[in-house]
């Protein structure tokens, strides 16, 4: 169970960051040329994990769609799993019930496998974002990047920058707009780290591990628990995205009868007891050699567990390229996170860094009560905020711990954004899933872009650094 519990831990990793914002909706356009003079940089959007899709002998007669996995792909697994789920419940054959799944995953996912360098299999193809062409351009146009997750966020980094400097060209403009989502976070700080911010009007990152995300490393580190109440409020705050009103009431319903009547913590229960008894047979024959040896996952490492990641999943000898390249990314742009950012403040780059709170995290590892977006713990999107664990406070009487000269404490009394990276600079949005944004989101970061100056969380009483969101009307209010 181990294994199996591995599988959804790396699914975790690989499916609730793919909650990404609708595409921009079409606005009036900006048509413009060398040297435009419109006043008003194109924006680059860095999208989150899962933006290229992914393929094994793309092109030909045996061409396999890996990621993401389409319904044929997920239902052939679910009818091969079933099976191997109830000779588990009479038999007790874990090793069995082990091979099975092992088997059932790497057939739909086991080409995505890097080698031991962290380099693609030559017979696998990621699609990703090809160099644009259309110069067009405004606040709600923006040209979208995509790229294969799974690569060392510095070799994307390399194509992000050819991206933007096509973009400058076919724009006429100096400079660009950049906003990422999630993972594209990591690919912006990646490519801060390499070409500088030079080519930069304004930054927004929005719910971005800039830090990493608690789950990934305690993933690696084998720090795997479920708690009941956290699978249901986990479950439950995911179901209104489900856009179907009958579908939400309905397993809303489902969900609260099978916590009144004890089922789901039975079903916990027993999950927590196969985890013992399959960890290492999953972790060594499908966890670490699927995602151990892709560096773009393990930029998500927190440096806490960076270490012991390594130490748990890669053979020095053997994977030694791809330890250098994975310490460069940890050591080199996460470690140096701080510093990137201040620098690129320092020089005029506006940067708003939005993080989110008070929502349930991935429930399936020891840290499921830091409060997060649902995917990015707080503390690490926000770049250094002491936020309360999940349902409690800072505690009465608590004082921010730096003096700035400004409160940072937010008023319901569960974030202290004065040991943020950029305390100024550093918006913090409570119950918004990660990455879903809404017309009132859009409105805040048009704000954001359309100004001039060094806009921070006080210039505007309508935005200021703590808000709620409320996707129903469609708007963020001021916590007070």
């Amino acid at each position: 169970m181990k294994r199996f519990i591995s599988v959804l831990l790396s699914a975790a990793i690989l499916f609730c960051c793919l909650v990404m914002p609708a595409a921009a909706e079409e606005a009036p356009k900006a048509v413009c040329s060398e040297g435009c003079d419109c006043g008003f940089s194109p924006v680059v959007y860095v999208a989150a994990l899962g933006s290229a899709s992914i393929y094994s002998n793309y092109g030909t007669d045996s061409e396999k769609l890996l990621f993401r996995p389409g319904n044929d792909a997920l239902l052939k697994v679910i009818k091969e799993m079933l099976p191997a789920v109830l000779r588990l419940i009479f038999t007790k054959n874990y090793d069995a019930f082990g091979d099975s799944l092992i088997s059932s995953v790497s057939d739909m996912l086991g080409d995505m496998a890097m080698d031991d360098n962290g380099d693609s299999m030559p017979h696998v193809t990621a699609k990703e974002s090809e160099l644009p062409t259309d110069g067009s351009h405004g606040i709600d146009r923006d040209y979208y990047f995509g790229y294969d997750f799974r690569v060392d966020p510095l070799v994307t980094a390399d194509k992000l920058n050819a991206f933007i400097e096509r973009v400058k060209e076919i724009t006429g403009h100096d400079k660009v707009n950049i906003k990422a989502s999630s993972m594209g976070g990591v690919m912006v700080m990646a490519y801060l780290k390499e070409y500088g911010h030079e080519n930069v009007d304004s930054l927004i990152f929005q719910c971005c591990p800039i830090l990493g995300t608690q789950v990934a490393g305690e993933l690696l580190t084998k720090k795997l628990y479920i708690d009941k109440d956290a699978v249901v409020r986990y479950a439950a705050q995911a179901l209104p995205e489900l856009k179907n009103g009958f579908a939400e009431k309905s397993l809303s319903l489902l969900l609260r009868v099978l916590d009144k009547t004890g089922v789901m913590g039975r079903l916990v229960n027993f999950a927590n007891k196969l985890v013992p008894k399959l960890a290492d047979k999953i972790y060594d024959e499908l966890l670490f050699p699927m995602l151990g040896r892709m560096p773009g996952i393990w930029s998500f490492v927190t440096d806490d567990c960076y270490e012991l990641s390594k130490a748990a999943a890669l053979d020095p000898v053997k994977n030694a390229r791809l330890i250098e390249r994975l310490d460069n990314y940890h050591y080199g742009v996460q470690g140096r996170a701080n510093e990137i950012l201040a620098c690129a403040k320092a020089d005029g780059v506006r940067i708003m860094i939005l993080a989110s709170y008070n929502m349930q995290r991935t429930p399936l590892v020891e840290s499921y009560k830091n409060s997060s977006d649902a995917t990015v713990d707080t503390k690490y999107a926000s770049v250094g905020a002491n936020v309360a664990l999940l349902g409690e406070t800072l505690g009465d009487g608590y004082v921010q711990k730096v003096d700035n000269g400004h409160n940072h404490l937010s008023a319901d009394n569960i974030i202290d954004a004065s040991t943020c990276a950029l305390p100024e600079n550093t918006w913090f949005i409570k119950n918004m899933l990660h990455c879903v944004t809404h017309g009132g989101t859009k409105d805040f970061y048009r704000w954001f872009l359309s100004g001039d100056g060094d806009f921070t969380v006080f210039t505007n009483a309508k935005y200021p650094q703590f808000m709620l969101d409320d996707p129903k009307n469609a708007r963020l209010k001021p916590i007070e």
